[in-house]
């Protein structure tokens, strides 16, 4: 078993993106993809919206991104498919198809999604004997032949437009009188003399004799049959994500994975970006940013997690991956104030970085200087169990973060295990003492 701090599962753009800002914070991270890196672009000939480049081959861009990501130090281990992803403690355990196990305190899920097919009879009969969901991969062996493509979306028109290389006639099969492709795209592929379109109309059914020669389509309450060798399909993807994970992960009606604005699911640590998450729209620049919003919380989640356990290292895990959602970190400069002596304490805190001190003011008015304390320190643990006001002040002696948990999540950290509120106590009865000694 490997342990990581992330794991990233999809190698597209999404994926790789995320690769890459995982590998220059240093993170101790891996990719695993179910066949080569790349993705969906893979079954795209030529990208025409990636800004700064004005037109680059799908495959050319993903080896790009990948060279880039590797370059930093990433992990990338392709044809190596997730079987399933549940959680254990803090942890998120991915176990492979091939039966080794994994864990990490994050997982970006980036897997897209896989084509949505027509549900017509001949569909599945003729997969690979003319029937494709991919122009690139299968385009090149109907030379001269006539191809219909189905669909009308962005999908559709760039794969038409490879199509138009090898096909002698390419029929346009959709079930609207209008498209949804981008309008470039539209002028570009219905410009062409050797392109027709046929709509609004459904497919039928799709025959042949061992290989495709026809599809049935209706058009207008009619059945009429188009001689095609090839039929191309792009009606859209259906997302897969969810189907990795043994617990509930929120989706949507059509299976999308539903995010919050830091691509964060409902399940602590677990991450979705891309063309498998709930969004506007499955482009490469947004997939992308997705990747980069991720990782950058991923990256805060886990050091929150890290110093909250070595704060209080008796609490069990899932509890404390669940509480780090409503953690706040806050700021100090030198000299200021972040606790008063007297006040209500409603927070805990725990020092991320830089020195603090702790100060103590008596019965005759003389303050003391308790202790100072630094990264990995913890105060504010006095006053929410024992409902008392705080019992010293604390100074910033230095630029300082803390993290700050509020009075419910504390207590149910601290309520997660009993050798955890043994723990807690001990500790805020030790600083009693302390208080009382100075």
């Amino acid at each position: 078993m490997a342990d990581y701090d992330l794991i990233i599962i999809g190698g597209g753009p999404a994926g790789l993106t995320a690769g890459l800002y995982a590998a220059r914070a240093n993170m101790n991270a891996v990719l695993f993809e179910a066949k080569d890196v790349g993705g969906e672009i893979l079954n795209t000939d030529l990208i025409e919206d990636w800004p700064g480049e004005e037109s680059i081959t799908g495959r050319a861009l993903a080896d790009k991104m990948a060279k880039h990501a590797q370059k930093f130090g990433l992990k990338v281990e392709t044809y190596s498919p997730v079987k399933k992803v549940r959680t254990e403690g803090d942890r998120k355990v991915i176990e492979m198809e091939d039966g080794t196990v994994h864990r990490a305190f994050a997982v970006i899920v980036s897997v897209g999604g896989e084509p949505i097919k027509l549900k017509v009879p001949g569909e599945d009969q003729y997969h690979g004997r003319g029937v494709s969901y991919c122009a690139v991969c299968d385009g090149a062996f109907f030379k001269g032949a006539d191809l219909a493509v189905i669909g009308g979306g962005d999908s559709a028109f760039q794969e038409g437009l490879f199509l138009t290389r090898f096909a002698k006639q390419l029929y346009v099969v959709h079930r609207r009188n209008e498209f949804k492709a981008q309008a470039i795209l539209q002028d570009r592929l219905l410009g062409m003399d050797q392109v027709k379109t046929i709509t609004p109309a459904v497919v039928k059914e799709i025959g042949g004799n061992g290989d495709v020669k026809w599809i049935d389509i209706v058009r207008d309450d009619k059945v009429e049959r188009v001689p095609v060798e090839g039929v191309f399909i792009f009606v859209g993807f259906k997302p897969v994500g969810r189907d990795l994970f043994e617990e509930h992960i929120e989706h949507d009606p059509t299976g999308y994975i539903v995010t919050d604005q830091f691509m964060r699911t409902n399940l602590p640590g677990v991450y979705a970006v891309g063309d498998t998450r709930q969004q506007l729209a499955k482009q490469i620049t947004t997939a992308v940013g997705d990747a980069t919003t991720a990782v950058l919380h991923a990256e805060r989640y886990i050091e929150d997690l890290k110093h909250v356990e070595r704060a209080m290292p008796k609490a069990e895990g899932r509890t404390v991956a669940e509480a780090t959602r409503s953690l706040r970190t806050l700021r100090f400069g030198a000299g200021e104030r972040v606790v008063k002596q007297g006040e209500i304490g409603d927070e805990f805190y725990i020092v991320v970085r830089g020195a603090l001190d702790i100060v103590h003011e008596d019965d005759a008015g003389k303050l003391h200087i308790v202790r100072s304390i630094g990264e990995g320190d913890s105060f504010g643990e006095i006053a929410l169990l024992a409902d008392v006001p705080r019992t010293a002040t604390v100074v910033a002696k230095a630029d300082s973060e803390v993290l700050v948990m509020d009075r419910p999540t504390f207590r149910r950290i601290v309520a997660s295990n009993p050798e955890a509120v043994e723990d807690i106590y001990k500790r805020a009865s030790d600083r009693l003492k302390e208080l009382r000694d100075n």
